[in-house]
């Protein structure tokens, strides 16, 4: 095999992020160098706890967690319980994890990590982008350090979730997600455009719940975990594979088309708050003022591209891949 791929996952474990980390967990392609967690779809303490224990579950207790943000850059807390039970992680029962995070904040550790493994780090972002947004404070040159920062969030050409502007992780830290997308980083941005046509539908997978005792404990919790998320909220019985499919894109690239864009995060509108705009019209008018009016007299070339959008996905490929590594 050639040289594993250097990752480290920044997640607000809930049920989809925990399927990521299975996932990183059973993928011989990488290299888990850590896990940060952040506030989001639970609580840190909890994503912490959350993140340790599906490690541990998975059999990686060597992997270090970081604790990050408790809450976004300048906005109050908003968790998702309804979504994923009432401690991120549907009605599984999970042990209480015997390791602990490390003393050194999340933001500082991927700071070092990326000076460490400089051009060789990729970084797979699945919850708000709080720690991402607070170690481009810490260093400014931190994004440009990256290998690459694969981005679960945004919908560009897709409505949103949590309001129908926006998707979740960009809704809850609008502004950590416009900053990271202004820091320079090689993003791929795998939004609802193509995490919402990945689907496991409970009728694939409920066969396994008349034995659940031949699975491993990994695998167990996979399937606990869509049990509650097809069951509970899924739609037609089926969970979207948000958070995996990042990892998925970081791991095999070619699983999607992407297309060049400028992304812009709204951070200001009451109803558009967390919007994500992405736009690759090599011209828009100019505007002279007259006075009482404004008059187009020309044409400028001035968009910048950011972000590598994820727009079309192969997905009976990824589900397949992700069904025979967590033993589904």
């Amino acid at each position: 095999m050639t040289d594993r791929l250097k990752i480290i996952l920044d997640v607000d474990t809930g049920a989809d992020d925990a399927l990521a980390i299975l996932l990183a967990a059973r993928s011989p392609e990488v290299e888990l160098l850590g896990c940060t967690s952040v506030a989001g779809n639970v609580t840190v303490d909890q994503t912490t706890l959350n993140t340790l224990a599906v490690l541990e579950i998975a059999g990686r207790k060597e992997v270090p967690v970081a604790r990050g943000a408790t809450h976004p850059l300048v906005r109050r807390l908003s968790t998702a319980t309804f979504f994923h039970g009432p401690k991120g992680l549907g009605s599984a029962e999970v042990p209480l994890p015997t390791g602990q995070p490390l003393a050194q904040p999340a933001p500082a550790f991927l700071v070092e990590m990326a000076n460490k493994y400089q051009s060789e780090l990729i970084l797979v972002a699945t919850g708000p982008l709080t720690n991402v947004a607070l170690a481009l404070l810490i260093d400014p040159d931190f994004g440009r350090k990256l290998k690459k920062l694969v981005i679960m969030g945004g919908a560009v050409r897709a409505p949103g979730n949590i309001t129908p502007a926006a998707e979740a992780n960009f809704y809850n830290d609008p502004e950590a997600a416009q900053a990271v997308l202004q820091s320079g980083a090689k993003i791929t941005l795998v939004g609802l455009d193509v995490t919402d046509r990945t689907i496991l539908y409970w009728s694939e997978i409920a066969h396994l719940d008349e034995k659940p005792a031949e699975l491993d404990p990994a695998s167990r919790l996979a399937l606990d975990i869509l049990r509650f998320y097809t069951l509970t909220h899924g739609e037609n019985g089926g969970a979207h594979l948000h958070d995996p499919l990042a990892l998925g894109v970081a791991i095999w690239p070619d699983l999607v088309q992407t297309e060049r864009m400028q992304v812009e995060v709204e951070t200001a509108g009451k109803l558009t708050r967390g919007l994500s705009l992405g736009f690759n019209r090599k011209a828009r008018d100019k505007f002279v003022d007259m006075g009482d009016y404004d008059d187009a007299v020309a044409v400028e070339f001035d968009y910048v591209a950011n972000a590598d959008v994820c727009l079309q996905v192969d997905a009976p490929r990824f589900i397949k891949v992700f069904r025979e590594r967590l033993g589904l």
